[in-house]
């Protein structure tokens, strides 16, 4: 009994580790999202950082198969681990593929790593294509060397044509050693001064029979006051139109969870082709209904989204005592919502939470 006690203790810790480490490379593949987006080169650390995190995935879940662990004996994990080795390979194709069926199966790393395959077979291509040659991250990385050695050295040639401008204008001979012959002395163009009729005439001298008075100046009318036609007029900005939340078919509410995948499903819309039925971030809270866990935003194309048994399993093992979620409609991806969120349901770790 104590064996079993420890091996579940085992299971667990290591379930946390997995989920921890995939948080971490799902934050990394954001990185490179955004690289690919800027199509740029890919740095050889984020490289290394996502292929050691995967590696570190691969043994922990190695190490959970070990305790037989039956959540990692699933079908989305099986074609992920075939499909980063044809990735490290260098077989794409092969790759892709695998990445495809683990994505079919909701894998939560098989999109991203699609993703990054093509766009690193595509700047093969066109790097080949144009210098003849494969191209590496290394190559990416001294193309930039080059181009930061260049930019230094256009900005010294600017530095030291700036000093000889400098310098041969402190340092150029007077201009009578220039030329032997005295130039004529300009004639200074007689001065005029202008009086306009609106300025305040100088003063004449005394005298001893008067004294004059000064000319008061005009002064002019205020201006006048704005019309209503002239003040701008304010422009309210429309605010975007929320579709209606999807309806909820199940899981029922306060539902008491013991153990297994739960799948969340909701009734079936004729949804655009890049819209999707997402499952709002997952919220946990503990004995004293203090919010202490989370699970991020999950979509699917399908109204049905599954998620794994230990996902739950990791909640109960950091004292949840109940899961609330809920769910609404992604355009394009989980972080642009277009719709109003469901109403919220409990899971009862088993039993469901009071927040009365």
């Amino acid at each position: 009994m104590a064996i079993d006690v420890h091996a579940r203790e085992q299971r667990l810790r290591k379930q946390a580790e997995l989920q921890s480490l995939y948080l971490n490379l799902a934050n990394l593949r954001k990185q490179e999202a955004s690289y690919i987006e800027a199509s740029a080169g890919m740095p050889d650390l984020l490289v290394h950082q996502i292929n050691e995190l995967r590696q570190e995935i691969n043994g922990v879940e190695n190490e959970l198969l070990g305790l037989n662990d039956e959540s990692i004996q699933v079908p989305a994990r099986q074609f992920y681990r075939e499909a980063v080795e044809a990735e490290l390979a260098g077989d794409t194709e092969k790759a892709i593929k695998l990445y495809k069926n683990a994505a079919h199966y909701n894998h939560p790393d098989a999109g991203a790593a699609i993703r990054s395959v093509r766009y690193a077979r595509k700047m093969v291509k066109s790097r080949a294509g144009s210098s003849g040659k494969t191209w590496t991250p290394a190559d990416s990385a001294s193309q930039t060397r080059n181009r930061v050695l260049i930019g230094l050295a256009g900005l010294l040639i600017l530095v030291l044509v700036a000093i000889f401008l400098v310098s041969s204008r402190f340092f150029s001979p007077p201009p009578e050693a220039v030329s032997a012959e005295p130039s004529p002395t300009p004639t200074p163009p007689a001065v005029v001064l202008i009086i306009p009729a609106t300025a305040t005439l100088p003063p004449t001298p005394p005298t001893p029979t008067a004294t004059p008075t000064p000319v008061p100046t005009d002064t002019p009318p205020p201006p006048d006051p704005p019309t209503s036609e002239a003040l701008p007029t304010e422009t309210s900005t429309p605010t975007p139109t929320l579709r209606p939340a999807p309806r909820i078919i199940g899981p029922t509410n306060n539902l008491v969870w013991l153990d297994g995948a739960v799948v969340f499903e909701f009734e079936e819309l004729d949804l655009a082709f890049d819209e999707l039925y997402c499952l709002n971030t997952l919220r946990g809270f503990d004995q004293n209904n203090t919010e202490n866990w989370s699970f991020p935003a999950t979509g699917n194309k399908k109204p049905a989204i599954p998620i794994e048994a230990n996902v739950i399993r990791v909640a109960k093992a950091q004292d949840m005592r109940c899961i609330v979620w809920s769910g609404s409609i992604g355009k394009g991806s989980c972080d642009n919502i277009i719709s109003y969120s469901t109403e919220e349901r409990v899971i009862g770790l088993p039993q469901p939470c009071d927040f009365k």
